[in-house]
Formats: C-alpha cells, structure tokens, sequence
C-alpha cells in the first residue's frame, strides 16, 4: 500500500489530472485569461519513495487540454465568477497612478514598499479589500491555536501575499512589468479563497456567490503555483533565463525560491481546510515533501528561522496526515530499527545520539521552534506521534501477513509506551513569549499565575499529550477500558476548559481555533451516554470558527458512534471504517 502523494507517488500524471478534474473543474471559454487549471500544482514532477530516489520518466503531462467536469457546468454558468474576476482585471488595469514597482531584494519581498500596504489604492477595490481585511483580522486570529506575535498568517503569508498582488497591476513607464514570482501570486489567490470560504458559513444571503468566487480564486492559486514551479529561480530574473528548471529538479532551484514555493503550498493547505472537503491537502503535502528535504540539507546548520519554521511545519502537517491515513506503506521490522527506540544518550527521549538525521523534529535546536504557537504541540510530542505512525506500519506489516511480531519490536512498542506516559511538560524548551523564564506549567488546575497565552498552550499541550495516549492504544498496544475512558475524558478536559478561558477572557470565536487532533482521536472511542454529551458540545461549540474541516470531522466522528451504536462495528480506531466506507483523507488539524 501508499499514500498517494505523501509517501510516495504511484500514479501516472494523467491519473492525477483526472483526480484534480473530480476535485474542482472551471472552465470559461469566453476568457482564456479565466481558463482553469485542475491539473492541480504537482503534476509538474512526481514524488520519489524517498530523499534518494530519482524520479522515473512518467511521460509528457497534458499542460495544454481544456477540461469541462458536466457537474460543475451549472456552476460554472454563474455570472458572479466571471464579473467579479472581470472587474478585477479591469481595476487592475486601469491607469490608477500606483507609484514605483516593487524590486525584490536577493528574491525576496521582505520589507516590500508601502505601496501595497491596505491603505494602498490597489485594495480600494471593495471586493478585494473585503476579502484582505477578513483575512488579516480575523482568519489570521482564527486559524492559530495561540495569539502570537510571529503567526506565520499575518507574519509571512500576508506580506507575500501582498507581494504577489503587485503581478496584476500595469507595468511602470520607467521600471516596466513587475517581476513577481508567481509563488507570491499563488499566496495571493490562496488567501484570497481562503478569506471567501471562511465568510461564506456566516453570509448565507450570498454564500452561494461568495463560494463560486473562492474556488475561481483557488485555480488561480493553482495555476500560479503550477507556473512557479516552472519559472525560473527570482536570481535568474533580469539575466535573460529560459525557461526554468527541469521539471522534477528542485535541486535547481535556489533557497528562496524554494522556500517562496514552500509557502504557497503552506497557504493551498490552509486553503482547502477553509473549504472542508479536505479533497486536495494530500496533493499539496506530497509536494512539500522534496522542497522541505532539500532546504533541510542546504540550510542545516544556518537556516533562517523564517526557513527553520517553514520546514518545521510542513513536516508536522506531514505527520498529522499520516496518523489518519489508511494508505501508509507497511513496513517489515529490522535491526536497523531498534536502536531508534532505545536510549543511548540519556535523555530520555529513546532516539540516541546516531538518531539524529531521522528525527523530523530537531528538539535539540531552538531554531525548530513555533510548534507550540502554530499548532499546540511541543517537538517531543511531535516526535512520540511520528514514532506511533511509523510503529504503526511496522505492525501492520505482520497482521496482514498474519505472522508473528518479532520480539524486538514489542519491546519498541513497549518502551514507546513508556515515553509517551513519562513526557513531561518540563522537559519542554517551551518558546518564551508563550511561557516566559521562570514560568511553571503545573498540572494542577491552579493556573491564575499564568497568562492567558501560557494557559491556553498548557491546555492544548496537555490535550496533545492525552490524545496521543488514546492514538497510542488505538494503533499500537491496546490498554483496558476503563484507561481508555480516563485518557477521553482527560482530552475533553482540557479541550473544555480552552474553550472557557476564551469565553472568560471575553473572546468570541473570532480568535484562536483550536486544533482539533485530539478531540477528533478521542470522541471517535467515546462510548454512549455522558462521555458523549461533553464531546457533542465542544463539536457543535467548534462549529462556531468557520473553518471548513471543523464540520467535516464532525460528520465523521457522528458516524463512528452509528457504526458502533447501530450496526455493533468494534473497529478501533473507529474512524477507520469511516474513511475506508467514505473513500476519504482527512487533516485534524
């Protein structure tokens, strides 16, 4: 088995056409300007098996061939889509007097001119700055589990978004076109669609329009991503280059453009969970697969911290992916292995000093930070999920066979187990604007000394940590019943009271989602009766966010107590024969 684009890459690029055809199909063929690109943004090279793999020859790509889905012709028939993009273009080709052009500075548009500021005339336009000011004041706020001062949205995402905005005004008399790496422009239309799915759940005289624009902005951010990963790299621009790099060669490419295009797949993730359906996010992570390597192996031991989180995130998505996936790769156990599961450096953390280049978590460099802000973990939890996954595979690989588990990997499972029940927050180096030195994290409900920051990252944390125990005896090692009913009702716990901090700090829901992994692991194993009662709450209180997966994960859990309530189905984890019965992937994020 394998996760198609995550693990590896097993279809013929005109498969994954037709997939991306049956994910979301435009086409106006009065506009070529306006044509839809649903060849999706990795057709342009395959994902290798793994960082040394070249990828094979898989033929020519049908860049070129307009494709119409019959299910979206009804939509696509709608006028709104197509004036509204119109009037974009014509205000953005009007002779507006928008001063100088933007020069990028070594690739990048850090610190870009003020004239694409939102006082700046290019967001008068009243749809675009709706959509900007919806963006930057609310799902900017919403999307992060903790308020944060370098929240990748508005920190990176925004000022690169702006960027890309500059590629639809007219060229300058006395600096000509701008040259804007069409990964800025992809950014722009991701947060563009994002903003217009997140307002189209609570605008329900116009969610109908507000929907047909964010999924005309959501081919451009194809298109442009597509196109960015065949131009040439930003200190290749005014020096007269052809036609970029090979297709499958990010080697080529140089570390800005590599991390601007890191970025836009970011923001296409973000996208899709805004939507809901979770149809394309897999795409996109398969995609980062290879970037995130090969920044790795270039910025090691001198990664920028913009660079160091770029990596770190990705690579989480990645694992967050992977732990709801019914498509990983079984993986046969082997010596090699078992030191990875056995402390050799004292630490406590069982990975070793020889571990080093296999942990996607570097705890030990505090250049990996901005898990804990950016989706309420910590690093050494991150790891713990990883090594469950990856135990995961080992132990699928003989109940499909049906053949005995070989006694080291029990004791690997074991002793897991046992890192997993003696983590402590302590052992954390926790980011100081979350919890400044001297700051302790007790477990004890008694948290008035802490800031409302710090509370809300403790609870999640924690909720991590519980939900991880509930993932564990779901896909490893099972435990009894009545462990398993204290590991829920501790997840809920802790997801219950983040909810009332908000509530008593006099937040509504305009501030802060939280993620929703562990909920979603623990309430699909939450049996009938009160246990149920709490999780129903949170899930409808987590509606109230707009984010598009919120519902969606929901539906799937519902479903998992009918399975298990109606038709007596014991599965575990019980949110697998959903996915398998649904044909679906899912983000918990």
């Amino acid at each position: 088995m394998s996760l198609e684009g995550l693990e590896t890459w097993t279809f013929q690029l005109d498969e994954v056409d037709q997939q991306l055809l049956d994910i979301d199909a435009h086409e106006d063929t009065r506009d070529n300007e306006l044509a839809c690109f649903s060849t999706g943004p990795f057709g342009v090279f395959p994902l290798p098996r793994d960082g040394s793999d070249q990828p094979g020859d898989r033929g020519p790509r049908p860049m070129d061939t307009d494709f119409e889905d019959p299910r979206h012709r009804q939509e696509a028939a709608l006028p709104n889509q197509d004036a509204t993009l119109g009037a974009l273009r014509d205000m953005f080709s009007s002779g507006n007097d928008l001063g100088d052009p933007p020069t990028p500075r070594d690739g990048s548009f850090e610190g870009f001119p003020s004239r694409f500021d939102m006082d700046s005339d290019l967001f008068q336009e009243p749809i675009i700055r709706r959509l900007m000011d919806n963006y930057v004041n609310v799902c900017a706020k919403v999307l992060p589990p903790l308020p944060h001062p370098e929240n990748l949205y508005s920190t990176i995402y925004v000022p690169q978004a702006m960027a890309g905005a500059s590629s639809l005004l007219p060229p300058s008399v006395d600096h000509g076109p701008t040259k804007v790496p069409a990964s800025n422009e992809a950014i722009f239309y991701a947060v563009l669609a994002t903003s217009a799915f997140h307002l189209r759940r609570d605008k329900a005289e116009n969610g109908l329009e507000l929907d047909v624009l964010a999924r005309g902005f959501r081919a451009k951010a194809f298109e442009s991503l597509q196109k960015a990963l065949r131009e040439p790299s930003p200190s290749q621009y005014g020096e007269g280059a052809g036609g970029g790099a090979p297709r499958g060669d990010v080697s080529s490419f140089s570390s800005v453009h590599l991390e601007a295009i890191l970025s836009a797949m970011l923001t296409l993730t973000t996208m899709d969970v805004m939507e809901g359906s979770m149809s394309e996010y897999w795409i996109h992570l398969g995609g980062m697969g290879p970037l995130a390597r090969e920044l790795l192996q270039r910025e090691e031991h001198h990664a920028t911290p913009k660079i160091a989180r770029l990596i770190t995130m990705s690579t989480f998505l990645s694992t967050l992916a992977s732990t709801t996936s019914l498509d990983l790769a079984e993986l046969p156990w082997s010596a090699a292995e078992q030191h990875y599961y056995y402390d050799n450096d004292g630490d406590g953390d069982g990975d070793g000093d020889d571990t080093t280049e296999k942990r996607p978590y570097d705890v030990s460099c505090r250049d990996y930070y901005g898990l804990e802000f950016a989706y309420g973990i910590t690093p050494r939890l991150a790891n713990l999920m990883h090594h469950v996954v990856t135990l995961g595979q080992h132990i699928s690989y003989y109940v499909s066979r049906s053949d005995a588990f070989p006694p080291t990997l029990i004791s690997a499972c074991r002793r897991l187990s046992d890192d997993i029940s003696s983590w402590s927050i302590e052992s954390e180096a926790i980011d100081d604007v979350i919890l400044p030195p001297g700051s302790s994290p007790a477990r004890s409900a008694g948290t008035s000394s802490l800031s409302f920051t710090a509370q809300l990252a403790k609870h999640h944390i924690f909720a991590f940590a519980r939900g991880l125990r509930v993932y564990y005896h779901t896909r490893i090692l099972p435990c009894r019943p009545s462990d398993m009913r204290l590991h829920i009702d501790r997840v809920a716990e802790h997801l219950v009271e983040i909810e009332e901090l908000k509530l008593r700090a006099g937040y509504d829901h305009n501030l802060c989602a939280t993620i929703t992994w562990p909920g979603f692991i623990a309430a699909c194993e939450a049996e009938r009766g009160p246990s149920r009662d709490v999780w129903y709450r949170w899930w409808t209180g987590m509606l109230q966010y707009g984010i598009g997966n919120i519902a969606e994960l929901w539906q799937v859990v519902q479903e998992a107590w009918e399975l298990k309530d109606v038709h007596g189905v014991n599965e575990v984890p019980a949110w697998v024969p959903v996915l398998r019965k649904r044909g679906q992937r899912i983000l918990a994020v």
